[in-house]
């Protein structure tokens, strides 16, 4: 026999209890019982979202999380394929190699919440020997 977890129940008794009193305050108390943390994260974007880059250039990348109501609007940056560039917890992205490479940036408070960014690193404009 499966068992109705308590979260289940307590929503439960909350929307009855709110049926009955036609919901005065009742619905501030349900939100936060449904959202303990405040705010939740609705998206991210990313800027900028295209660069183009020589090998050995850096770019800065933003990542807002919204609303800004949340709590943690931090993200975690990481960089595919691996091996063309390299991004910090900054969001600075360090080109490497010539290709092309998606940025992209995660919500931690809710990690399901992405965006990303196309690179282009082209080569060196040096002449070897000068």
């Amino acid at each position: 026999m499966r068992t109705i977890p308590r979260r289940v129940w307590i929503l439960v008794l909350l929307l009855t209890c709110m049926a009955a009193s036609g919901c005065p305050s009742g619905c501030d108390e349900l939100t936060k019982l449904l959202n303990p943390t405040g705010t939740s994260v609705e998206s991210v974007t990313i800027s900028p979202v295209a660069a183009q880059l020589t090998v050995g250039q850096t770019q800065q990348f933003t990542g807002t999380v919204l609303p800004t109501g949340v709590s943690d609007r931090s993200v975690t940056w990481s960089v595919a394929p691996t091996g063309l560039a390299t991004i910090d917890t900054n969001g600075i992205l360090t080109a490497q190699a010539p290709g092309a490479v998606i940025v992209t940036a995660v919500s931690v408070a809710t990690p399901v919440h992405t965006a990303q960014a196309a690179v282009t690193i082209a080569g060196s404009t040096l002449t070897p020997g000068k």
